[in-house]
């Protein structure tokens, strides 16, 4: 989801990408836990049939169903926030229920340059990249492509161009 937040003026602007989480965290647990009682009605069935040894393997799924839904819910609580303003464009990456900044990029914005690498239609972009000379970074990666075009435009309407291209070349210097 691309959220623009606090409009201060025409080329000032805070944007919050997160991504399109359609289950609450009560959500996802109920479906675990629901899971999980399905999984073990069948295994204790089974064991007491005297197929005991399925008993360990329904504990490794509902392991893994744990390991798998934790990491479902840490991704799904990314956020990426985009400030910018006169002088600046300011980068925060945050993951985590305490929201704890994990990564912090600055770039010029005069120098700066937003790469959009285009999909298989013409409108909607399938990687979008900040470049400047403090380095490339891609910006919401786990956008869907019409949300990527959705910042493009909400880039574009405070001032930072983009450029289009079918692909990245790769130059040696």
């Amino acid at each position: 989801m691309v959220t623009e937040v606090g409009r201060h003026s025409s080329r000032c602007a805070c944007i919050l990408l997160q991504p399109n989480q359609s289950l609450s965290v009560s959500g996802n647990l109920w479906v675990f836990f629901s899971l999980v009682a399905v999984s073990l009605g069948i295994s204790l069935a089974f064991a007491f049939a005297g197929a005991w040894m399925i008993l360990p393997f329904a504990g490794l799924e509902i392991l893994l169903l744990a390991v798998l839904f934790a990491y479902v819910c840490m991704e799904g609580t990314r956020r990426q926030v985009i400030r910018i303003n006169d002088k600046q464009v300011v980068f925060d990456c945050c993951k985590g229920f305490r929201q704890q900044s994990v990564y912090h990029r600055e770039f010029s914005r005069d120098k700066l340059a937003l790469l959009v690498r285009m999909g298989a239609s013409s409108a909607e972009p399938a990687k979008v990249s900040f470049s400047g000379p403090e380095g490339c970074l891609e910006v919401g990666e786990f956008l869907t492509d019409a949300e990527k075009a959705e910042l493009v435009k909400k880039l574009g309407r405070i001032g930072i161009a983009a450029r289009k291209e079918q692909e990245f070349h790769l130059r040696q210097f």
